[in-house]
């Protein structure tokens, strides 16, 4: 199986990223924060996926259900642990929630379904464990893709990938839908698993950069995306292309990469899913500590040290959920003959 040890870097990158993010955005410190970044780990995330779940199915000979069952025992039991375990707080412990967490049994049924539904306590479609929302869209990706498996010839599967979400996003574009399902699985966001999905096809046409053509690629796809700011209907225009840049530059310039493979960053690739859905909880842990320890933020001073706290509590967060949560659930539910493989989620 092809490794690529760059997207794997990104794939740690791409969750630090989103941890820095959630720090300054919090709604008592993001007055202090003019220009929060790493949204847009997401979109990284998104195009990593595309081309991740390309590179391991082409000429595999992989079935829609072997595909769907692998997604499901990466994806899903940590998503369940946290998803109940945020229900469980909301019952025993309501003060550490800024909203209600009103807890409708049908709601709480969806989220743990991928099933999309507008959130009663914030009013927008994201689920019970509102760091969900980015699965939401995986799991869709993956039921597509997976049918999509039934064609054998790759050429024809690209095409046919490429027709069913550009489909989807021009239904979107033409059509307000206001149900959940259907805003949700027609908006351009989607492409960016597509656009993944592309360069895992085009990857042996790509371009052999050297060094300094590949780093000024990758620095300057990384500074797009540091200065521009984007919503939920122009981010796959505005972060979603520069991600793709990115990835392209990363997977360029993997042989050099791997003369001189980095633990660290890899480490961090490994963990990633772990930090992704560990970190929200691990901040909000830290804030009550904050508060206890310091007072309410009522300054830039205050605002700045919780940032600096929140960003190192949610990354230590991610390694141990790895160690206590991630890896022994893994044991319990991936194949034995997976288990030695390097994850490939979100």
């Amino acid at each position: 199986m092809e490794r690529y040890y760059g997207v794997q870097y990104l794939r740690g990158l791409a969750a630090v990223l989103v941890i820095v993010y959630h720090s300054m955005v919090m709604s008592v410190v993001a007055p202090y924060f003019s220009h929060p970044v790493g949204e847009f780990g997401v979109d990284i995330f998104f195009v990593i996926s595309g081309f991740v779940m390309w590179v391991t199915t082409e000429g595999k000979g992989k079935s829609p259900l072997g595909f769907w069952r692998s997604r499901v025992l990466r994806v899903v039991p940590l998503y369940w642990v946290f998803t109940l375990m945020l229900v469980a707080a909301a019952l025993l412990l309501p003060a550490l929630f800024f909203n209600s967490r009103g807890l409708d049994v049908g709601f709480v049924l969806k989220s743990l379904l991928f099933i999309p539904a507008r959130n009663p306590d914030v009013g927008d479609i994201t689920p019970v464990y509102t760091i969900g929302w980015t699965l939401v869209y995986e799991m869709f990706f993956y039921l597509v893709f997976g049918f999509c498996l039934l064609v054998k010839d790759p050429r024809q599967r690209f095409f046919l990938v490429l027709a069913v979400f550009a489909g989807l996003a021009c239904c979107g574009a033409l059509f307000n839908f206001a149900d959940p399902l259907l805003f949700t699985y027609t908006q351009p966001i989607m492409l960016e698993f597509v656009a993944g999905v592309a360069l895992g096809y085009f990857r042996g046409r790509l371009p052999k950069l050297n060094l300094s053509m590949g780093g000024l690629l990758v620095v300057s796809s990384m500074a797009m995306l540091l200065l521009v700011d984007a919503n939920q209907a122009t981010r796959f225009w505005i972060y979603g292309l520069p991600a793709l840049l990115l990835v392209a530059g990363v997977v360029a310039l993997e042989k050099t990469i791997k003369t001189q493979v980095r633990s660290l960053p890899l480490f961090f690739g490994e963990v990633s899913y772990s930090l992704y859905l560990s970190h929200p909880i691990s901040q909000r842990i830290w804030y009550v500590l904050f508060v206890w320890l310091f007072g309410q933020i009522l300054n830039e001073q205050l605002a700045l040290y919780y940032f600096a706290g929140s960003v190192t509590v949610g990354i230590l967060g991610g390694v141990v959920c790895y160690y206590v949560l991630e890896k022994p659930l893994a044991r319990l539910t991936r194949p034995r003959s997976l288990l030695a493989q390097p994850a490939n989620a979100l």
